[in-house]
């Protein structure tokens, strides 16, 4: 199960029009939306071990003439869509029934126990009963993405990785992970490389505590968003931080560049803020080096949308969580509506330092329904 116990986030009539989709549109409406099911719901992390590494029999990659992102409005991709962490196809469906509308998207996390994993996601090759996620986008490839957590390295890295992937010693390895979500049907996912970068937590994909090594990060980065957009692709990549200064360095320090960057997102947690008042506790909150204004505000000067990939209330308790609180709810329904927003999606999972779900927060989850379910003011229906 991966740590999401973050420091400063626990722990992420008529026919509708075109559906914007990164730099391409689609048929088909983006209604869509999901949210949160059943307290106890299983997930399946990132670093969960298999019964044996995934080793794909798949074609040789066709080679692929890369090209910076396309500059596309923020306000063009303004599609507003809500979802939901979850690794179980179950979930989701409780969640669109908690909801009363159609699901969007879903987050899932890669694993990172070798490179087979990483190359040969778990949820592409071979995928559980109940979490055939690529079946579950084939099913409604219009309606239906996934966004793909994934480390950078496998587990327990040596030291100097980062300067090894920005030589291109891994290249390889990314070619085949582009490859082989394309062959599942995976290749117009949402791709957040080195989720929570800035984020100690992780070793795999930590940005690193000097500047060569951020340096190191960021070039690794452009060789892996290159190395995987292999033919057929069509990939949006998001680059996701954790809000709050996990250290010094702030959002424009840490940035590869908009020709390898489709949507800046940051992972947002109602904890280790010690105010008890919630407006007080918004207030510190927008205190931080990489604080959620300072995150949409940057987006905005990139003109690119933002995404928050994981958010939620958080159980009072050792992490100073806010517990049941439809202000927290109200506050990011209220940035999120005035927003260049991508997509959002709650972590509606008790664990990670979480302690709870919605079905725990009856207010809270009243909150959301009123601001994100079918009649909600955040998604409009057809959006």
């Amino acid at each position: 199960m991966v740590d999401t116990t973050h420091q400063e986030s626990p722990a992420t009539g008529g026919p509708k029009p075109p559906r914007k989709h990164g730099r391409r549109k689609v048929i088909g409406a983006g209604v869509g939306v999901l949210a949160a099911a059943a307290a106890g719901a299983g997930v399946w992390w990132g670093t969960r071990d298999t019964s044996g590494p995934a080793t794909p029999a798949a074609p040789q990659p066709t080679p692929h003439t890369w090209q910076p992102r396309a500059h596309v409005p923020a306000a063009d991709l303004d599609s507003k869509w809500i979802g939901v962490q979850t690794h179980d196809v179950a979930v989701a469906q409780q969640f669109e029934d908690y909801l009363g509308r159609p699901l969007n998207c879903v987050v899932v996390f890669g694993a990172e126990t070798d490179w087979p994993a990483i190359e040969g996601p778990w949820f592409a090759i071979d995928a559980p009963q109940g979490q055939d996620w690529a079946q579950w986008v084939r099913d409604d490839p219009d309606n239906h993405t996934l966004v793909i957590s994934t480390a950078m390295v496998p587990k327990n890295p040596d030291d100097d990785w980062r300067a090894r992937g920005a030589a291109g010693e891994y290249d390889e390895h990314w070619v085949k992970f582009g490859q082989n979500l394309v062959d599942a049907g995976l290749g117009s996912s949402i791709v957040r490389i080195g989720w929570e970068l800035n984020g100690k937590w992780y070793a795999t994909h930590y940005v690193g505590d000097t500047a060569d090594k951020r340096e190191q990060w960021k070039e690794y980065f452009r060789r892996i968003v290159k190395a995987m957009e292999v033919e057929g692709s069509n990939f949006e990549v998001d680059f996701n931080i954790a809000e709050g200064p996990q250290n010094s360095v702030s959002i424009e320090d840490l940035y590869p560049g908009d020709d390898y960057v489709d949507v800046i997102g940051v992972d947002v947690y109602d904890s280790y803020i010690s105010p008890i008042d919630p407006t007080a506790r918004w207030q510190a909150k927008d205190e931080k080096v990489n604080s959620i204004s300072a995150v949409v505000d940057f987006a905005a000067s990139r003109d690119k949308p933002v995404s928050f990939p994981e958010w939620a209330m958080v159980a009072s308790g050792s992490t100073q969580g806010g517990g049941d609180s439809p202000e927290f709810v109200n506050q990011m329904a209220d940035v999120m509506k005035a927003a260049n927003l991508r997509y959002q999606a709650y972590f509606n999972t008790p664990d990670g330092g979480v302690g709870m779900t919605l079905a725990d927060a009856p207010n809270g989850s009243e909150a959301f329904l009123k601001r994100f379910g079918a009649s909600g003011d955040v998604v409009p229906d057809g959006s």
